[in-house]
């Protein structure tokens, strides 16, 4: 065979017959576009899939006492119930890397002194950082109120602790027993 007979049996050989050449860049674009999805998109779901899975486990406090003396001068017991449930969620190597902790179904705090008892309830989330060393409570934990007078103690914002020394590394919002300002929650029990 002859070199042109080979060149005239192979023209149109992976080409775009009868198509102009706007039409060939087209295609070629979205053959393009197709061929790095297929590179792409596979590592970008191996990168997520790098991190070890999540872990939950829900737990359920049932009477947890505490008797505070110092925080009006006199006991006040403090008793939870309820389930709450905590995520961890860990890198690639298995470390923790930030965990958090948030209501599983009601939980509350009775504060119980002189024949007297408070109810709050506890919603707030409590995020911990293994990285960076801090926890952070957020949005409402508390809320007393005496009924027929009105709120008495309220915690309530946004508190990122040190998770090795327990201080305050910031805070905003209105955090009462934190602040201690909690002479209308004393004067009610006492």
């Amino acid at each position: 065979m002859h070199r042109d007979s080979i060149r005239r049996a192979g023209q149109g050989a992976g080409r775009f017959t009868g198509a102009t050449g706007r039409d060939r860049r087209t295609a070629w674009r979205v053959y393009s576009l197709l061929a790095l999805a297929v590179i792409i998109l596979p590592l970008a779901f191996a990168a997520s899939a790098l991190a070890a899975k999540p872990t939950r486990e829900v737990t359920v406090v049932v009477d947890s006492t505490n008797t505070n003396t110092t925080l009006c001068g006199f006991p006040i017991v403090f008793v939870e119930n309820g389930s709450f449930k905590v995520t961890t969620f860990y890198d690639s190597a298995g470390n923790k890397v930030k965990s958090i902790l948030a209501n599983a179904g009601p939980y509350n705090e009775t504060a119980t002194a002189n024949g007297k008892t408070l109810t709050a309830n506890y919603p707030a989330p409590y995020i911990t950082s293994f990285t960076n060393g801090t926890e952070a409570l957020l949005g409402l934990r508390s809320a007393y109120v005496v009924p027929g007078s009105g709120l008495v103690l309220l915690d309530a914002g946004r508190v990122v602790f040190d998770s090795a020394t327990g201080d305050v590394l910031s805070q905003s919002g209105q955090h009462q027993r934190l602040d201690g300002d909690t002479a209308a929650f004393c004067a009610y029990f006492a």
